[in-house]
């Protein structure tokens, strides 16, 4: 029987990864009119609708019509990039520019994976709005957050908004660099965790409901919370992930963690094929599957500890163990200090986002309350903050590795997490 269910979910990594490998052949070799269009690099008038704000990549949007000097009009020619913001996602737009080519730096592989075909330079644009009603909740609550936040000190505010809905617009390269050294990055793109504490949030408000109308309710505010943040790859993995959870709340199973993970990214990589690509997606699908894997026995390990702290600990560095090979191979960078400065900043993380996106909801109904709220959430994210710079400051907090090291790291990652499931199973 356990033999089995090994088997049972070795094939469906291996059906994941065969429909990510055929998603994104199809994706790289189908014809793209905007791509063609844009080896002319010709001057365009287009007409559009922003996908999303890809936080430092730019904003993701898709063309219906364009009009470009000698060529015939098109519609529907594709999917673009540019640096400009457009609107916020789901608003029209028409804007003047000039299309150009992705080029094959890791810049633009890392558009290209969220599925641009080419880039729009812009030279003047203007918004309609926000043409669908879930698109225009989730831009008032983007808007309402930014207003509660105004009162606070710039660098708590970008923090906030970094730590709530992943936008890092408003954080300066220090507080990233810091972020980054000390291991707490990931706390900036919003996926597994912050989908955690969200559904955490509505089920335990919900607790008195019909189980039906709590999962309903859950839902509801999982699809809100995936618009607000925009649906990179990270955030639909973990959204995905969420969803599974909450039919198998319904319908009273445990599924298996991997088994979720595994269908997840399927769904991802089947519905966005560049994903597969996608370094976020790398990140958070093996800290994912680090923390299924490992966390228990790294806890056991630490038995000497009270159980809440080794429980902590084990996840901690269980995530760590699984993202460091991808970092070191796609950054060039292992942070030393990361499972230490992880288990100091964790205990603020869901008091900092659980106020964070209170104050969004409330400000939405009245800015003062909402100011308030972001005033409560202020000392949680400050902590963040504080440790972010005191362990990512000193120069040894993190060191450079060549990529081979990666490589060489992630061999052993795999060979150890393929022991461990040969061992559970």
């Amino acid at each position: 029987m356990r033999r089995a269910h090994g088997l049972g979910l070795a094939g469906l990594v291996l059906f994941s990864a065969g429909l990510a490998g055929a998603g994104a052949h199809a994706h790289t070799t189908r014809p793209s009119a905007v791509a063609e269009l844009a080896t002319a690099v010709p001057s365009c008038r287009v007409r559009g609708r922003v996908l999303e704000q890809a936080g430092g990549l730019g904003t993701l949007s898709a063309i219906d019509s364009a009009a470009c000097a000698g060529f015939e009009s098109a519609a529907r020619i594709g999917v673009v990039v540019s640096r400009e913001r457009l609107g916020p996602a789901g608003s029209g737009f028409v804007a003047g520019g000039w299309l150009v080519p992705l080029t094959g730096d890791r810049f633009d592989a890392a558009r290209r994976a969220l599925g641009a075909e080419a880039v729009l330079d812009v030279s003047d644009s203007t918004s309609f709005g926000v043409r669908s009603a879930p698109h225009r909740i989730a831009a008032s609550f983007r808007a309402s957050l930014e207003r509660s936040t105004r009162s606070l000190a710039p660098d708590v505010a970008g923090l906030m908004m970094g730590l709530t809905v992943g936008d890092i617009d408003a954080l300066g390269y220090g507080a990233l660099t810091s972020a980054r050294r000390s291991g707490l990055a990931h706390l900036l793109a919003v996926s597994g965790s912050n989908v955690a504490i969200v559904l955490g949030a509505v089920l335990y408000l919900t607790a008195r409901a019909p189980l039906l109308v709590r999962a309903l309710l859950a839902g509801l505010g999982l699809v809100m919370f995936v618009l607000v943040v925009g649906p990179d790859a990270s955030v639909l993995r973990a959204g995905v992930m969420g969803a599974i959870g909450l039919l198998a709340l319904t319908a009273g199973a445990r599924p298996s963690p991997l088994a979720a993970l595994g269908l997840a990214i399927a769904v991802v990589v089947g519905a966005r094929p560049g994903m597969v690509r996608a370094v976020g997606l790398h990140l958070s699908a093996a800290a994912t599957a680090g923390i299924v894997l490992w966390s228990d026995p790294l806890a056991a390990r630490l038995e000497r500890l009270p159980r809440v702290v080794s429980l902590a600990f084990g996840v901690t560095i269980a995530a760590q163990l699984a993202v460091a090979p991808l970092l070191v191979a796609t950054f060039g960078e292992l942070s030393l200090v990361g499972p230490v400065a992880n288990f100091v900043a964790m205990p603020a993380v869901p008091f900092a986002t659980i106020l964070g996106l209170a104050s969004g909801l409330v400000g939405m109904v009245n800015t003062a309350a909402g100011g308030l709220v972001a005033r409560l959430a202020e000392p949680f994210v400050a902590w963040i903050g504080w440790v972010a710079v005191t362990f990512g400051t000193p120069g040894w907090a993190a060191v450079s590795l060549p990529g081979w090291a990666g490589w060489l790291g992630g061999g052993i990652a795999v060979a150890a997490g393929a022991r461990t499931l040969a061992r559970t199973s």
